[in-house]
């Protein structure tokens, strides 16, 4: 285990007019954005872990809808580091099914 744990703070900036409003900031202590190892894939898988987290923690507040900018933060002492930022609509148009998660051709 890491030796501070697994801080992160998500920042929430709702998309209005010219500009964007900082909503929310959420602090967690989460693993989830460290779990994939190997550099090709990490960017997407931040990418999908930050989108799937912040549609919960909007669900969980009950926000508004708009269009919200979200960036990651990991948090170590002395210094912030960014790990990613998404831009998501609130709520979700409809869900779909990611490609890595449909079965292969010819498997069911």
């Amino acid at each position: 285990m890491d030796a501070y744990g697994y801080p992160h703070e998500l920042e929430y900036r709702r998309e209005v007019d010219d500009g964007r409003v900082h909503e929310y900031t959420e602090l967690v202590d989460d693993m989830g954005f460290v779990l994939e190892h190997r550099s090709d894939r990490y960017e997407g898988w931040t990418v999908r872990y930050g989108t799937a987290c912040a549609y919960d923690y909007l669900f969980r507040k009950r926000a508004r809808p708009g269009t919200f900018v979200v960036s990651v933060y990991r948090l170590f002492p002395g210094r912030r580091d960014h790990v990613v930022t998404v831009r998501v609509n609130w709520p979700p148009k409809k869900s779909r099914v990611h490609p890595s998660e449909k079965p292969r051709a010819g498997r069911r």
